[in-house]
């Protein structure tokens, strides 16, 4: 039993599956367990949090598969610090959406995502499933789901296209 704690893949994907499972307890037992509409846009169809049951272990499971084909069972820092990260930027969107900013939201969720992409690989799966993880709270597990690969495939494109043009004409312009 001590050897399965020492595979943080396990460990994990078992703390998001019992975070899922305790999120959808409390919300049935008191208010009951809201669906989201896509866009939140009221003519489009309601998503309910009942599948974050579904997506989360699965998403938790893959990504954390990634993780460990890249760095092993044990994850160093630097993962636990990306995952850390992204978690609190779905935290500060959560709470600046349901505190009524979600213009602010709109407006500002992409490019900061595409800013730091510059800097940062924030397309990695680390990043990845600290969004999904921390925004199923607010948003239910499929929107962040589809939204963060969405979110992760642009990142990926800024990281690795847009800054090595960028990189290209800076040296050029210096060069001169």
């Amino acid at each position: 039993m001590n050897s399965l704690f020492k595979q943080h893949r396990i460990v994990l994907t078992l703390l998001v599956s019992m975070y899922i499972v305790t999120t959808l307890t409390w919300q049935y037992l008191t208010s009951g367990v809201p669906a989201h509409h896509l866009f939140a846009d009221p003519s489009l169809p309601k998503i309910s949090n009942w599948w974050g049951l579904a997506i989360l272990p699965l998403y938790s499971w893959v990504l954390t598969s990634l993780i460990t084909k890249q760095y092993g069972a044990h994850f160093p820092k630097k993962i636990w610090l990306q995952f850390s990260a992204a978690g609190l930027y779905a935290l500060i969107i959560t709470v600046l959406f349901y505190t009524g900013h979600q213009n602010l939201v709109a407006m500002l969720a992409v490019p900061t995502i595409l800013i730091a992409a510059l800097f940062f690989p924030v397309y990695q799966a680390a990043f990845l499933l600290g969004y999904v993880v921390v925004s199923s709270y607010g948003f239910g597990a499929f929107l962040p789901a589809v939204f963060g690969l969405v979110f992760a495939a642009m990142a990926w494109v800024v990281h690795k296209l847009v800054r090595l043009v960028a990189r290209y004409l800076f040296k050029a312009r210096v060069g001169k």
